[in-house]
This record gives structure tokens, sequence and C-alpha cells, in this order.
């Protein structure tokens, strides 16, 4: 089976790269590219593209990308847009520094295929340590806005995501995160190691 795969990334040269890259296996037979999401949506109504590979900046709706056939481009994780995309038939979540080896697993036909680009593993694995601790906070102690934060956290959004969720600045947010360790640590003076480096973390930015 010869394969026509879309490939929808802002940066020329990365896009150009990646095209290079699948079009020397022989079941490609064709690699389009897009720079945007419109060009990616106009695209997806008049064919239907075995792969696409699709930039996470350019993706507002998940269900706009067609079930188990298409794989992302990810500069920054973000763990809700990874579980949507798992649950939508993602065959892959990447960083742009992709090899070879991984981009051309992406092709298999095998509908459980999902890969998980190596570098993101630590980040998951922080991720889930980090949500299933730190936010195990008592949430009588917390204001509305604090348990509002906390769900989204624990959901897996991200700062800017939730920033812009609640309409508030990053800074107002990180205070909030503050706050909601402080009180974590007032409960439970035994919190573990994990949790003061995120406070850590949150203070430095």
């Amino acid at each position: 089976m010869q394969m026509n795969i879309v490939i929808a990334e802002p940066r020329d040269v990365l896009r150009e790269g990646l095209r290079a890259i699948l079009l020397e296996d022989n079941r490609v037979s064709n690699v389009h590219g897009v720079t945007n999401e419109k060009e990616l949506l106009s695209y997806l109504l008049n064919h239907r593209p075995d792969l696409v590979i699709v930039n996470q900046s350019l993706i507002s709706e998940i269900t706009n990308l067609p079930t188990k056939r298409f794989a992302i481009l990810t500069d920054e994780p973000d763990m809700a847009l990874l579980k949507a995309a798992y649950e939508h038939g993602a065959k892959g979540y990447l960083s742009p520094n992709v090899s070879s080896e991984l981009l051309r697993a992406t092709l298999s036909q095998e509908s459980n295929t999902f890969v998980i680009e190596p570098a993101l593993v630590h980040w998951m694995i922080e991720h889930f340590f980090y949500h299933s601790n730190h936010f195990a906070v008592q949430e009588e102690l917390l204001t509305p806005r604090e348990k509002e934060i906390v769900h989204l956290l624990r959901e897996g959004y991200d700062r800017p995501s939730i920033a812009r969720q609640l309409c508030i600045a990053e800074t107002t947010l990180k205070t909030h995160i503050q706050n909601i360790t402080k009180k974590r640590d007032k409960a439970a003076p035994t919190t573990p190691r994990i949790l003061r480096r995120e406070e850590m973390r949150v203070r430095a930015r």
C-alpha cells in the first residue's frame, strides 16, 4: 500500500526535513505540506490522507483530525492534549527532534500503534508523580478560585492554558499555586520532597 501523508507544520525547514525522511520510505508515495490550520482543514475536506503529522500549535479541536490517522509534533508537551489525542486514536506524540526511526514507526498500519518520543518520557513521569501527590489537598481549605485551579491541574492542563481559561494573568496563577502549596504543606507537614521541588520551580518562574 502506497501512503499519502500531509505534514502541517509552520516551520519550512522542519516540514521539509520530515518530508524528506518520509519519502525515503518505500511505503510512502506522496507527502503534502501545509503551514497553518486553515490549510490543513481545507486539505482534509478534499482528501483522505493515510497519515496527518500536525504541529500541536495548529490544533484547535482534536476531533478535526482523522481518527487513528494522525501524529502530533510538540515543542511544549500538554498532558490534556496528549490524553485527548490518545483517546482519539493518535499514532504518536513526538518532539520536533524526532528520529527517523520513530517518525517511520507512525507509518504502521496496526491500530494500536502509539509512539511516544523518549525525550518526553521524563516529562510524563514527572507529571504523573506531581499531579498524583502535589494536589492531594483538602479542598475545604481552598477558595473557590483555588479549587478551580486544582481541578484543572489534576485534569492535566498546563499553566498558560489555565490562565487563559480562567482569564487571569500567569503571575496571578503563580500566586494562587503558591497559596495552594502553603495550605497543602500546613495540612500535611510530611509533604513528599517532590512537592518541595515544585514549590521551588513555582517561585523561580
